[in-house]
């Protein structure tokens, strides 16, 4: 009862101090020395942008009059892995950067959902089985944050303690999928994708939620074609797909990035999880902002 009550008065607090995001836009890529400029907003009624370091892959949201750019490095870290993630072939499934040069990295996506919780004994036994701050991508929708407020006032707060070290990716705001249409015909493919504002919607909803997008994303059914590539790489994203969708059947092994569902849709793989855990066989993880390849162009 005294949790629940401590939950409640964050998420009131929370909903309180949510910040106003206007003019929300994507600019062309530029650099002022190792950081990229992404997006220009309003923030509260004051200019802000959103930048990547491009060395780091780190994001932050700086305030004020925005800085003169001039071309990115095309060597920088950040420009080699976009050139990567958006390069031909381009598969129907599973596009973009599906395995890393070493380590392990750990996603898991919050699709929109009906369940009223959440994996949340993911989380608590990342927070339980690992050294803090614990690395693991979250690729949200807006539809999973405006129907979950306590769940993700709870993540934001494990992030905030230092317990979890989120990493927020793109899943797109609205997450579009019909049952039974064809996949070419479906997610981003479906007939009324505005991918662009898809993308943009989700970033203006986690910034209003306190939260900074990363510049990673994950195509909704992991579905996508040459054109949502370039769409999303347009909008300085790097496509990151998986190897390891563990409720698949899929096995990790060094490099992989592990897929699970943190929505409670797919508990079969969360407990796959459990027991490669607790058999050893995943024993530290890291951050997407740390990814490398063995041959990056």
């Amino acid at each position: 009862m005294i949790r629940r009550l401590s939950l409640l008065l964050l998420i009131l607090a929370a909903s309180a101090s949510a910040h106003t995001i206007g003019r929300y836009r994507a600019v062309p890529l530029g650099c002022e020395g190792r950081w990229a400029l992404l997006r220009l907003f309003d923030l509260d009624g004051s200019p802000a942008r959103l930048e990547v370091d491009t060395q780091t892959l780190r994001t932050r949201i700086a305030t004020g009059t925005p800085p003169e750019t001039s071309p990115c490095e095309a060597s920088s870290r950040y420009l080699r892995l976009l050139r990567r993630a958006s390069a031909a072939p381009h598969p129907l499934q599973n596009d973009g950067i599906t395995h890393a040069s070493q380590g392990l990295y750990l996603t898991t996506d919050l699709c929109p959902s009906s369940k009223k919780g959440y994996e949340e004994r993911l989380y608590r036994s990342l927070i339980t089985s690992f050294r803090h701050p614990v690395p693991v991508t979250l690729f949200i929708t807006k539809r999973w944050i405006d129907k979950h407020p306590r769940a993700l006032e709870e993540l934001q707060a494990w992030n905030r303690k230092g317990r979890l070290a989120i990493t927020w990716g793109n899943h797109t705001a609205w997450h579009h999928y019909h049952p039974g249409v064809p996949l070419e015909h479906n997610f981003v493919l479906s007939p009324e994708e505005n991918l662009t504002a898809d993308i943009l919607e989700l970033e203006k909803s986690l910034i209003r939620h306190g939260a900074i997008p990363s510049v990673f994303c994950r195509f909704p059914g992991l579905v996508s074609d040459s054109k949502a590539v370039a769409a999303v790489a347009k909008l300085g994203l790097i496509t990151i797909g998986t190897d390891a969708w563990l409720a698949k059947g899929q096995n990790p092994k060094e490099g992989s990035i592990i897929l699970l569902h943190g929505n409670g849709n797919e508990p079969r793989g969360v407990d796959r999880f459990f027991k490669l855990l607790h058999r050893g066989e995943i024993r530290g993880l890291r951050s997407l902002t740390e990814l490398s390849l063995s041959k990056e162009n």
